[in-house]
Protein backbone atom coordinates (compact mmCIF):
# COMPACT_ATOMS: atom_id res chain seq x y z
CA UNK A 1 0.00 0.00 0.00
CA UNK A 2 1.68 3.16 -1.18
CA UNK A 3 -0.43 5.81 0.52
CA UNK A 4 -3.95 6.48 1.67
CA UNK A 5 -5.03 9.67 -0.02
CA UNK A 6 -7.33 11.31 -2.52
CA UNK A 7 -5.66 12.32 -5.75
CA UNK A 8 -6.88 15.57 -7.28
CA UNK A 9 -4.08 16.24 -9.76
CA UNK A 10 -4.24 14.00 -12.84
CA UNK A 11 -0.48 14.41 -13.24
CA UNK A 12 -0.07 12.14 -10.19
CA UNK A 13 -1.86 9.27 -11.91
CA UNK A 14 0.22 6.40 -13.27
CA UNK A 15 -1.69 3.98 -15.46
CA UNK A 16 -5.44 3.51 -15.32
CA UNK A 17 -6.20 1.45 -12.20
CA UNK A 18 -8.05 4.19 -10.36
CA UNK A 19 -11.57 4.76 -9.14
CA UNK A 20 -12.79 8.16 -10.33
CA UNK A 21 -15.58 10.16 -8.72
CA UNK A 22 -16.99 12.41 -11.41
CA UNK A 23 -19.53 15.21 -11.03
CA UNK A 24 -22.97 14.59 -12.52
CA UNK A 25 -24.00 11.51 -14.51
CA UNK A 26 -21.37 9.67 -16.50
CA UNK A 27 -21.07 11.36 -19.91
CA UNK A 28 -18.51 9.06 -21.51
CA UNK A 29 -15.54 11.08 -20.27
CA UNK A 30 -12.80 10.09 -17.87
CA UNK A 31 -10.02 11.99 -16.13
CA UNK A 32 -12.09 15.14 -15.59
CA UNK A 33 -10.27 18.02 -13.83
CA UNK A 34 -13.04 18.28 -11.20
CA UNK A 35 -12.92 14.55 -10.36
CA UNK A 36 -11.43 12.84 -7.34
CA UNK A 37 -9.24 9.79 -7.93
CA UNK A 38 -8.47 6.89 -5.62
CA UNK A 39 -6.00 4.07 -5.93
CA UNK A 40 -8.00 0.85 -6.07
CA UNK A 41 -6.50 -0.31 -2.79
CA UNK A 42 -7.50 2.90 -0.99
CA UNK A 43 -11.05 3.02 -2.34
CA UNK A 44 -11.42 -0.65 -1.51
CA UNK A 45 -11.23 0.19 2.18
CA UNK A 46 -14.58 2.00 1.96
CA UNK A 47 -16.09 0.38 -1.14
CA UNK A 48 -18.62 -1.83 0.72
CA UNK A 49 -20.40 1.36 1.78
CA UNK A 50 -21.05 2.14 -1.89
CA UNK A 51 -21.93 -1.45 -2.74
CA UNK A 52 -24.77 -1.24 -0.20
CA UNK A 53 -25.89 2.35 -0.88
CA UNK A 54 -25.87 2.28 -4.68
CA UNK A 55 -28.18 -0.06 -6.53
CA UNK A 56 -26.39 -2.28 -9.07
CA UNK A 57 -22.98 -0.96 -8.00
CA UNK A 58 -20.17 -2.45 -10.10
CA UNK A 59 -16.48 -2.15 -9.20
CA UNK A 60 -15.63 -2.30 -12.92
CA UNK A 61 -18.55 -0.25 -14.28
CA UNK A 62 -19.88 3.27 -14.50
CA UNK A 63 -22.14 3.92 -11.50
CA UNK A 64 -24.45 6.92 -11.60
CA UNK A 65 -25.29 7.55 -7.96
CA UNK A 66 -28.09 9.99 -7.23
CA UNK A 67 -28.61 12.25 -4.22
CA UNK A 68 -30.51 9.62 -2.19
CA UNK A 69 -27.83 6.98 -2.74
CA UNK A 70 -25.08 9.42 -1.85
CA UNK A 71 -26.93 10.48 1.28
CA UNK A 72 -27.04 6.82 2.37
CA UNK A 73 -23.33 6.47 1.68
CA UNK A 74 -22.55 9.71 3.53
CA UNK A 75 -24.29 8.49 6.67
CA UNK A 76 -22.14 5.35 6.63
CA UNK A 77 -18.97 7.29 5.83
CA UNK A 78 -19.60 9.59 8.80
CA UNK A 79 -20.10 6.60 11.08
CA UNK A 80 -16.86 5.05 9.85
CA UNK A 81 -14.99 8.33 10.35
CA UNK A 82 -16.28 8.52 13.90
CA UNK A 83 -15.22 4.93 14.55
CA UNK A 84 -11.74 5.58 13.16
CA UNK A 85 -11.39 8.69 15.27
CA UNK A 86 -12.08 6.77 18.47
CA UNK A 87 -10.32 3.50 17.56
CA UNK A 88 -7.38 2.49 19.69
CA UNK A 89 -6.37 -0.66 17.85
CA UNK A 90 -6.87 -2.44 14.56
CA UNK A 91 -9.48 -4.83 15.96
CA UNK A 92 -11.76 -1.83 16.61
CA UNK A 93 -12.13 -1.22 12.87
CA UNK A 94 -11.09 -4.38 11.04
CA UNK A 95 -14.67 -5.57 10.47
CA UNK A 96 -15.72 -2.20 9.05
CA UNK A 97 -13.05 -2.03 6.35
CA UNK A 98 -12.54 -4.10 3.22
CA UNK A 99 -9.11 -5.17 2.08
CA UNK A 100 -8.87 -5.99 -1.62
CA UNK A 101 -5.37 -7.38 -1.19
CA UNK A 102 -4.14 -9.44 1.75
CA UNK A 103 -1.04 -7.28 2.02
CA UNK A 104 -3.23 -4.22 2.55
CA UNK A 105 -4.74 -5.72 5.67
CA UNK A 106 -1.31 -6.57 7.05
CA UNK A 107 0.04 -3.10 6.26
CA UNK A 108 -2.99 -1.40 7.85
CA UNK A 109 -2.65 -3.53 10.97
CA UNK A 110 1.12 -3.03 11.28
CA UNK A 111 0.89 0.74 10.69
CA UNK A 112 -2.44 1.26 12.39
CA UNK A 113 -2.00 4.81 13.74
CA UNK A 114 -0.65 6.11 10.43
CA UNK A 115 -3.35 4.36 8.38
CA UNK A 116 -6.26 5.31 10.60
CA UNK A 117 -5.29 8.99 10.53
CA UNK A 118 -4.87 9.03 6.76
CA UNK A 119 -8.09 7.09 6.13
CA UNK A 120 -9.96 9.41 8.50
CA UNK A 121 -8.61 12.39 6.51
CA UNK A 122 -9.63 10.78 3.19
CA UNK A 123 -13.15 10.10 4.45
CA UNK A 124 -13.50 13.60 5.89
CA UNK A 125 -12.34 15.19 2.63
CA UNK A 126 -14.65 12.93 0.61
CA UNK A 127 -17.64 13.78 2.81
CA UNK A 128 -17.06 17.52 2.46
CA UNK A 129 -16.58 17.27 -1.33
CA UNK A 130 -19.60 15.01 -1.84
CA UNK A 131 -21.97 17.03 0.36
CA UNK A 132 -21.15 20.18 -1.59
CA UNK A 133 -21.25 18.62 -5.04
CA UNK A 134 -24.24 16.29 -4.73
CA UNK A 135 -26.39 19.36 -4.01
CA UNK A 136 -25.08 21.16 -7.10
CA UNK A 137 -25.10 18.24 -9.54
CA UNK A 138 -27.73 15.78 -8.27
CA UNK A 139 -25.45 12.88 -9.22
CA UNK A 140 -21.87 11.88 -8.62
CA UNK A 141 -20.70 9.03 -10.84
CA UNK A 142 -18.30 6.43 -9.53
CA UNK A 143 -16.24 5.22 -12.46
CA UNK A 144 -14.78 1.82 -11.77
CA UNK A 145 -11.54 0.25 -12.84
Amino acid sequence: MESIKIIRDKMELEGTCYIELSLGKYQGKHWCPTSLFFEEETFGLIEPIFEIAISDYDHYGMNNADKDEWNKALIELKELASLLESANEFSDVMNKLFFIFSGTRDYFQNHFEYCKIHLFNVISELIEWAETNIQKHGYIAILGI
